[in-house]
């Protein structure tokens, strides 16, 4: 069976990308990954403030709110190191040492001076970039518009920088999501990947401070994940890399059903690093029981037609099952 897939313009072995996370900026880490089959990897973000070595304003504000603490001395820590530094010299090494694409990642929410490195990631030979771009709308001084507006702000000024392929990473927090994914990607992306994770919080009631809590995915994201890339799929003029819940190996199949192109994993690769292996082996065989050669043979199979009207198809649904029918 032919497990080959488009990501970023290029044709990679297998549509399993491991997403950017802590495990993604070692070289060792990513040879084995690369050797369980994955077919490519995102390296573990660099946050702006890490390339413009300059603390948020935002964050400086907020360093006394509860466990704002730690974020706020996580980057001023790391802005006063190397990162940088090793960044670049951790994308040489695997240049030399692996065949499958190395994607740099920036948690980003600006368009300023951060950009000089994307240049410097394009020297040291890196394959594509995506954009990791936490926006929660939480202000209510900014429109819908002017959140949006920051999207556009960052892909047309890095566009006019560097010709490296981007991947936009955007959270499902929007006014009106199918438009504005729609929009963007017409912007110019190779990629559009649904969704990054904002961190969930609890409140220690003893201390009476917030508290981090589901730092990895967990497998009911998986079909808040399944919903949006059938949705997108046919109204995007880009290609969607789907993650968030992906848990077992057929999650992989379900995401190439609904549309995704490729399939972005990495809570569930704390575990084991075999998971690659077996969701490759897992999708070889489905893809033999059921006839097909290719993954274009099935890929958006279950996939919303574009001029589909889908709110009352989801309201059926959600009818027939409370109402016992079925």
């Amino acid at each position: 069976m032919d497990l080959q897939a488009q990501y970023m313009g290029r044709t990679i072995k297998s549509p399993i990308i491991v997403g950017s996370c802590s495990l993604t900026d070692n070289m060792d880490n990513i040879k084995r990954m690369a050797e369980a089959g994955a077919g490519a990897v995102i390296l573990k973000s660099l946050y702006e403030e890490q390339i413009t070595k300059e603390v948020s304003s935002n964050i400086w504000a907020m360093q006394n709110a509860g466990e704002m603490v730690a974020a706020y001395n996580y980057i001023a820590e790391h802005t006063e190191s190397n990162q940088i530094d090793k960044y670049l010299d951790l994308i040489r090494n695997l240049k030399r040492c692996t065949d499958i694409p190395i994607i740099a990642s920036v948690n980003c929410f600006s368009s300023t001076e951060w950009m000089q490195f994307a240049t410097a990631l394009a020297d040291a030979g890196v394959d594509g970039l995506e954009l990791n771009m936490f926006i929660l709308p939480s202000n209510v001084n900014m429109s819908a518009e002017e959140v949006e507006q920051i999207y556009d702000n960052v892909i047309q000024t890095l566009r006019r920088a560097v010709s490296l392929p981007i991947s936009l990473k955007i959270s499902s927090y929007s006014a009106s999501l199918a438009k504005l994914c729609q929009r963007l990607s017409w912007m110019g992306i190779s990629t559009l990947s649904i969704f990054n994770r904002f961190i969930e919080h609890d409140i220690d009631i003893d201390k009476q401070v917030f508290k981090p809590v589901n730092i990895q995915s967990s497998p009911s994201e998986l079909y808040n994940t399944i919903r949006w890339t059938s949705i997108l799929s046919k109204l995007v003029n880009c290609s969607i890399t789907a993650g968030g819940g992906v848990h077992k190996e057929e999650d992989v199949i379900k995401l190439l059903l609904a549309g995704a192109s490729t399939v972005q994993v990495s809570s569930v690769l704390y575990e084991d690093y075999s998971f690659i292996t077996r969701a490759n082996e897992k999708l070889s065989r489905w893809m033999e029981e059921n006839r097909y050669h290719h993954i274009g043979d099935f890929r958006g199979k279950l996939a919303i037609n574009k001029n589909s009207e889908v709110s009352p198809f989801y309201r059926i649904e959600y009818m027939k099952h409370f109402s016992g029918i079925e």
